[in-house]
């Protein structure tokens, strides 16, 4: 083995591990920032699925203070591509999680000291604002913002048909009206079941998972990205 190929075999084993390094040391970042959000451990699902993806566009509404936008964030770092656009106004209002407050510093901070920033586009506005210029595929479209049905209905309606052909949509608090839920913690008007039901009865896979107040997944075809050319 010639004397330069040897040094290049070490200086990319030298790399290899230290990003093993970099992605051990943020995985015990994420576990210890208190982020307070109701995402939970569905946060890992959010991750994997954005591994396997591999996504080039991501856009999620309702970011607060950052739990899913790191997630996502690791993933494309990991899969050394992508971005992700978070849209949330991070103003005070009634769906921030615990101990509500303007979040943008709190995400920005969080992202930073993941050094995950030039993963992420903050996008400091409304859905209903930021869509007006929105001409992106989208890869993996993540709903978390208003949950009132207008509010969530509204966000499909805006951002859905930019899902490319097997892109997928995630909605959270999905089950809030089948699970045992605290009924200190219910809203009446709460209105992401009924909307991600109706999408679900006019024939939209959707897969849920009842963990988390629940986390489902959505594809844009009724009926589904058909699996065969037609053959007729």
């Amino acid at each position: 083995m010639s004397i330069g190929l040897s040094k290049l075999l070490k200086a990319r084993s030298y790399r290899a591990v230290a990003n093993v390094v970099r992605r051990g040391y943020r995985f015990g970042q994420l576990q210890h920032i208190p982020f307070f959000s109701g995402v939970g451990d569905s946060a890992w699902v959010i991750y994997g699925l954005v591994r396997a993806l591999k996504p080039a566009v991501c856009v999620e509404i309702g970011s607060a203070r950052g739990k899913s936008a790191c997630f996502i964030a690791q993933a494309l770092q990991e899969n050394d591509k992508g971005k992700l656009y978070a849209i949330d106004p991070h103003n005070v209002n009634a769906w921030n999680d615990v101990g509500s407050e303007d979040t943008f510093g709190v995400m920005s901070g969080n992202l930073r000291k993941l050094n995950l920033s030039h993963r992420v586009e903050i996008v400091r506005k409304t859905s209903t604002v930021a869509a007006v210029e929105w001409n992106v595929p989208i890869d993996l479209l993540f709903i978390d913002g208003d949950h009132t049905y207008e509010g969530v209905r509204n966000d499909w309606d805006l951002f859905s048909p930019h899902l490319t052909k097997f892109g997928v949509a995630l909605f959270h608090d999905t089950i809030w009206e089948v699970a045992e839920v605290d009924e200190q913690f219910r809203r009446k008007n709460m209105g992401v079941p009924s909307f991600v039901e109706e999408l679900r009865r006019a024939g939209f896979p959707v897969i849920t998972l009842p963990r988390d107040c629940g986390l489902s997944m959505v594809q844009k075809a009724a009926g589904g990205v058909p699996l065969k050319k037609d053959e007729g």
